[in-house]
């Protein structure tokens, strides 16, 4: 398979490999590291979870992008402004290169990743949010979020809490990176809508 044929099937199926990925790496980071070194542990078992959640999003039950246009956008589009490239660019960014980053990262300094679980956690509040915007009890991502996403990142930050790496669950420079990255998402949503807008005028 050619790297452009590799590239185009990614396109199309990142989501159902991303939570094949999520099983082999839950196990592999039980299996491996979990002993050796618990705090990177938890930072790496943050991208697996992450793809649980994107799951949810785009497979079981999906269709995330169109509740996102119609409900929150209230375009009677699936796939305008926030379209299937967009997404896959996005979640290919932040979870399948920036997140295993840092955390690799980590294994040399647990701080270079502790933005992770920070991040999770706005990513699940984020869906709790637009569950409200919307007027919806439920949004692609809110049940993984409401599960795994929210308890288990506070769960991970607390523990770094008593481990001495922060001193505040809110005042320190992990806490505005995870949020950063969360609120820029919705930034880059405003353009994309505001394109659209003058396209269809």
């Amino acid at each position: 398979m050619k790297l452009k044929e590799y590239y185009n099937w990614l396109k199309e199926n990142w989501a159902n490999t991303g939570l094949l990925l999520a099983f082999y790496l839950t196990i592999f980071l039980v299996v491996f590291v979990r002993k050796s070194n618990f705090a990177v542990f938890l930072i790496l078992l943050q991208t697996p979870l992450y793809m649980l959640h994107q799951a949810e999003e785009y497979i079981f039950p999906g269709g995330f992008g169109p509740f996102f246009n119609r409900d929150i956008f209230g375009v009677e589009q699936d796939n305008e402004p926030i379209g299937s490239g967009f997404i896959f660019a996005i979640n290919m960014s932040y979870i399948w290169i920036l997140l295993p980053l840092f955390g690799f990262l980590s294994v040399l300094n647990p701080e270079l990743g502790l933005w992770i679980p920070y991040f999770t956690i706005f990513a699940g509040v984020s869906h709790i949010a637009l569950a409200i915007k919307a007027r919806k009890l439920y949004n692609p991502g809110l049940i993984v979020s409401l599960l795994l996403n929210i308890p288990v990142g506070t769960a991970v930050v607390l523990y770094f809490m008593r481990a001495g790496y922060i001193d505040s669950f809110f005042i320190n420079i992990h806490f505005p990176i995870g949020l950063g990255l969360n609120l820029l998402l919705p930034v880059i949503g405003s353009i994309l809508y505001k394109s659209y807008k003058k396209k269809v005028q």
